[in-house]
């Protein structure tokens, strides 16, 4: 029994839990993030939807065919390439046929495919048809030509492109999203004729910055219009650094008391939006809208009809406050996430994803120019052979009749290959006539005039940048259209209306919990020792504020969130998680709030020690998933600090490697938004240094700062001058007895 129970053993390869399952993630993180989820720069499409189209060209679905059953092409997708669940390879499909998803559909169907109001009522695929779009044909165009690498299928029966030679940048056309292992994508839709202007541009400029990129493409433009508030949108960040937000909201015109309504931001629902501003008027939230009605129809998929009550406020007055309160107005996450040429996903800004593609358009032409050169050189090679045959032709006839094997002679007398031989042989018997030889020396001389005219392009990088700044021309005037998507500029932000029923003012406290769960109180707060919290949470900061002021709330990665102290929950219990009135990211947790009606100022700074002063009035954020204000995705927002910059001074940074600096406030810029300036420098030796501790200080305050044996360390404001330097210096250490992350600010001068 031991002696089977070695040899079992033995035959085992052994290895951790903690290995293994490290090794299985990593695997499936790179299969969903390459193979699933986010879309490739070559033909911008993701790999079910590659199959999807390269499936219904074989199928032979062209734009100028009969449409056929989805069910079929479907079948032939999980068949053949794809064998994954039905249902979201036709949700996929329909997806690509949808005119107000995609700027350039690449499906035709026929059926329900889902409507504007909800993409997702489309019919089951047994009752869809469908076929290739003519659009399609720019990303199958010269597949087979020697333009692409090919690989095996699932289960190695068949080849399939590894991605297909598209004529034009399909990722910032039709645009992508996606979520991945630790990654998502979001690319919004582009206008073509934009981005075949931007690309001729560069192709002509390679040293253009993505400023002069811009001149040519200022804004995405979605499929269903709507108006893009350039001041409240981060394009410039967007096209720089790959990152940053859309802010879209709905067109209308007003005649006398009546609005109307016609377009929406992307992907917004009419029905929702109605139910939306249904459920104010039966709040009794609003008295100034009469009614609202859908009137939309074929010819006008979007037609709102919102009909004014009383004289008090106009069209545009009632428009910004449904902005302010409804999806009319939407923000976007734009984040350029791109499976790149080389195979890895990558943020890029615009020059890197334009610049990117023109280099694989121009290898893909090459490739095209090189498979139809090899042809001519082998077609050439015949002609040669039949030219030689003309020379020789009765001896050739007089061998073929009388020899049995008449291949030795037939070679060596025109010296001919195996090739020419084998063509020789098979010629039809009216090609010996005299008209034929005329015909053969006429393409062997068009033949030879396209070998040198293709060399000669191979040769030249300007001819071969001509001859693509040519063809996107030609495709321009085909497939461009006017854009959809209006850019507005400093267009004021929206705001709510002020309810008819005056609020008193009132004294209000509000208790934030470690776990980002809220409440209210009357009265102010003195102390903390009575309050409760859930099991597992703990008391984080709290404000003393009126009930009608507004509060503004941070999370880790620098979002901020605004909510009217009224409208929070009372006091009862513990409260109500902010997750259930704003979307915060899981696992990110809410660090600080303030009040972002008075008139201090407020720090905010990164672990990584970047930071800048908000002005308090500045923070203000009207949408559920609240505003970006600070910018650096590879660091968390430590606790915001709001202060009276008329007060203080000197702010105080220390680090968890124990260096603390002390700068000038009046060294720190004031923005609404953004990365910020060096607070503190944090050698890129270290990169796991950061941040624990960042407030402000005046004279007859001082710092206490604990050690792990709760003995504390106090340094009065007088005696931080070696800490006092430039906000780019290093800091200097505090002693190493001083280790523990608790700090604290004592507001008074007596010493201990």
């Amino acid at each position: 029994m031991a002696k089977n129970k070695d040899l079992f053993s033995s035959n085992i390869d052994k290895i951790s839990i903690g290995a293994f399952s490290e090794d299985a993630y990593l695997n499936y993180s790179m299969y969903v993030i390459l193979d699933r989820a986010l879309p490739s720069l070559l033909d911008g499409l993701k790999p079910v939807q590659r199959r999807i189209i390269y499936a219904m060209s074989e199928l032979g679905l062209k734009h100028n065919t009969k449409h056929k059953k989805s069910a079929r092409t479907v079948g032939d997708v999980l068949g053949k390439f794809h064998p994954h669940g039905d249902t979201a390879c036709y949700e996929a499909m329909v997806m690509m046929a949808q005119s107000f998803s995609y700027n350039s559909p690449l499906i035709d169907g026929q059926g329900n495919w889902g409507t504007q109001d909800d993409p997702k009522s489309f019919a089951a695929m047994r009752y869809t048809e469908s076929k290739l779009t003519k659009y399609s044909d720019l990303l199958l165009r010269d597949l087979k030509n020697g333009t692409v690498e090919w690989i095996p299928n699932f289960d190695g029966s068949l080849d399939e492109p590894k991605y297909l030679p598209s004529l034009i940048p399909n990722i910032l056309v039709n645009g992508s999203s996606g979520i991945a292992v630790g990654m998502s994508t979001d690319i919004p839709p582009h206008n073509l004729g934009e981005i075949i202007l931007a690309l001729q541009h560069l192709l002509k400029n390679p040293k253009s910055s993505v400023e002069e990129l811009t001149d040519f493409i200022p804004a995405p433009d979605y499929p269903t219009g709507g108006s893009l508030l350039r001041n409240e949108s981060d394009i410039d960040e967007i096209y720089n650094e790959g990152t940053g937000n859309i802010k879209l909201r709905a067109e209308y015109t007003s005649k006398s008391k009546e609005i109307t309504v016609t377009s929406l931001p992307y992907q917004a629902s009419t029905t929702k939006i109605i139910e939306q501003i249904q459920s104010q008027i039966i709040d009794k939230k609003i008295s100034f809208i009469g009614s609202v009605e859908d009137q939309s129809d074929e010819k006008n998929p979007v037609k709102i009809i919102i009909r004014i009550k009383g004289s008090s406020n106009t069209a545009d007055d009632v428009m910004n406050h449904l902005y302010f309160t409804t999806d009319l107005e939407k923000t976007y996450r734009v984040n350029l996430n791109i499976i790149t040429s080389e195979g890895k996903p990558k943020v890029m800004n615009l020059k890197e994803i334009l610049s990117q593609w023109l280099a694989f358009r121009v290898d893909t032409y090459k490739k095209q120019l090189n498979y139809e050169n090899n042809q001519i050189l082998e077609r050439l090679h015949i002609l040669e052979g039949f030219l030689i045959v003309y020379k020789y032709l009765d001896k050739i006839i007089t061998i073929l009749r009388n020899e049995d094997n008449p291949k030795p002679k037939i070679i060596k007398i025109g010296k001919f290959t195996e090739i020419q031989y084998e063509s020789i042989v098979n010629m039809r018997l009216r090609n010996i006539a005299k008209l034929e030889e005329k015909k053969i020396n006429e393409e062997y001389t068009r033949l030879k005039e396209r070998n040198k005219e293709i060399n000669s392009i191979l040769k030249s990088k300007y001819k071969l940048n001509k001859l693509i700044i040519e063809q996107l021309d030609e495709l321009s005037d085909e497939y461009s259209s006017d854009r959809r998507t209006n850019v507005l500029d400093d267009v004021s932000s929206s705001k709510q209306i002020k309810k008819e029923i005056k609020i008193s003012n009132e004294p209000m406290s509000v208790v934030l919990s470690t776990n980002g769960w809220i409440k209210s109180n009357k009265g102010s707060l003195d102390k903390i020792d009575n309050l409760t919290f859930k099991s597992g949470d703990s008391f984080l900061d709290y404000l003393n504020i009126d009930n009608d002021k507004q509060v503004a709330f941070f999370d880790q990665k620098g979002f901020l969130y605004t909510m009217t102290v009224n409208d929070m929950p009372s006091g009862r219990g513990y409260g109500e998680s902010l997750k259930k009135y704003f979307t915060i990211d899981d696992g990110i947790h809410v660090i600080g709030m303030v009040d972002s009606k008075n008139t201090n100022h407020t720090l905010l700074c990164t672990e990584s020690g970047y930071g800048f002063l908000c002005d308090n009035h500045d923070l203000n954020s009207s949408n559920r998933k609240g505003k970006a204000i600070i910018k650096n995705k590879l660091s968390m927002l430590t606790k915001p600090l709001s202060f009276d910059k008329g007060v203080y001074n000197h702010y105080v940074i220390i680090t968890d490697k124990q260096y603390m600096l002390v700068g000038k406030i009046s060294d720190i810029p004031i923005m609404s938004k953004g990365k910020g300036v060096k607070l503190i420098n944090i050698p890129k030796a270290d990169p796991k240094e950061k941040i624990i501790f960042s407030g402000v200080i005046k004279g007859g305050e001082r710092l206490e700062i604990s050690a792990k044996n709760k003995r504390s360390k106090y340094i009065e404001f007088e005696d931080l001058g070696p800490y006092i330097m430039n906000r780019t210096r290093r800091g200097k250490k505090i002693d190493n007895k001083y280790t523990h992350k608790n700090v604290k600010l004592i507001y008074n001068t007596g010493k201990k």
